[in-house]
């Protein structure tokens, strides 16, 4: 058995599901990805849905913000906010994710594909407001 040292990951096709992975944890001597299956160190192409093996995708980075901004929209009630996005995380691919912080200013990694959310920076890009909106950024109710 080769220890993973690279990491890498096993892509399972799950239906209508999104792709699932699990990180293969070691080769075989015939140089098959074994990933954790049950509780056991299983080849991956034993597991249903085996697809294929990539590298992982890793931050090997965080930057400041630089005046970014995220706005969400809360479609109910017909309100949104902005909040500066605290730090980009940069990934060994090159990708970025905006980082923002929760009402308990938990640092939160903001997914790349949200509905009713934007990012922006002020300078940079004509403001437009988001869908039933009047200003970019202005809360209903004063926040």
């Amino acid at each position: 058995m080769i220890p993973a040292t690279v990491p890498t990951e096993a892509i399972f096709d799950c239906g209508r599901l999104p792709d699932k992975s699990l990180p293969v944890h070691a080769w075989n001597d015939d140089g098959e990805p074994l990933v954790l299956w049950r509780n056991e160190l299983q080849r991956a192409q034993n597991v249903e849905g085996f697809k294929e093996v990539r590298e992982r995708r890793q931050i090997v980075g965080v930057v400041p913000g630089g005046g970014w901004m995220t706005e969400w929209q809360d479609p109910s009630e017909g309100t949104s906010f902005a909040d500066p996005v605290v730090a980009w995380a940069v990934y060994s691919d090159g990708d970025a994710r905006a980082i923002d912080t929760d009402a308990d200013g938990e640092a939160v990694l903001l997914s790349p594909i949200a509905k009713h959310r934007r990012t922006y920076h002020p300078g940079q890009i004509p403001e437009t407001s988001l869908s039933g909106e009047k200003a970019p950024g202005a809360a209903a109710g004063g926040r």
